[in-house]
């Protein structure tokens, strides 16, 4: 009878074990969450067209937004923060350039990364100019609606410098 416990419990113990580990991310699921991100960015950047609906769409309602000098909480904080450079300069022009995406899977649904590259507007003649760089990496839950951002973390990696024309 011990040895019989024993074997009933190694069974239902790699049976737990397997149904708590991730699933695999199929190929659509992977376009989608990359296309996610996209969106995202060209929400963020168009905020001014849409008052900021096609960025705030691509979070869950609840969603929670750190960069490393901001945490915001919800819509209409999210909403408010791509809104919020337009106030002071509503001619702004600026531009995320995405890449190197990488998606695993994760209990509630995966984890994106993807490298950014901004470009913007600087100065009195409004010259476009090399922003900021970093990383993006958000957990991401598919709902009845598709692919939402639940958790995006910004981790910038400062501005990058040019050099004049000699």
């Amino acid at each position: 009878l011990p040895a019989i416990l024993c074997v009933v419990s190694a069974f239902a113990g790699a049976a737990y074990s397997q149904s708590r580990r991730p699933s695999s991310i199929s190929t659509d699921d992977f376009t989608e969450i990359q296309r996610l991100l996209y969106t995202n960015h060209t929400g963020y950047d168009f905020a001014m067209r849409d008052h900021g609906d096609l960025w705030t769409g691509t979070f869950l309602p609840d969603a929670v937004l750190d960069n490393g000098q901001t945490h915001l909480v919800g819509e209409k904080d999210i909403r408010e923060y791509s809104l919020a450079p337009l106030k002071d300069n509503p001619d702004r022009k600026f531009r995320h350039w995405t890449t190197t995406f990488h998606v695993s899977p994760h209990p509630e649904g995966a984890i994106l990364s993807a490298f950014y590259l901004t470009i913007a507007d600087t100065g009195p003649n409004r010259n476009k100019g090399i922003g900021g760089t970093g990383r993006d990496e958000s957990l991401d839950v598919k709902t009845k609606a598709g692919w939402r951002i639940k958790q995006p973390v910004v981790y910038g990696a400062g501005g990058v410098a040019t050099r004049a024309e000699a």
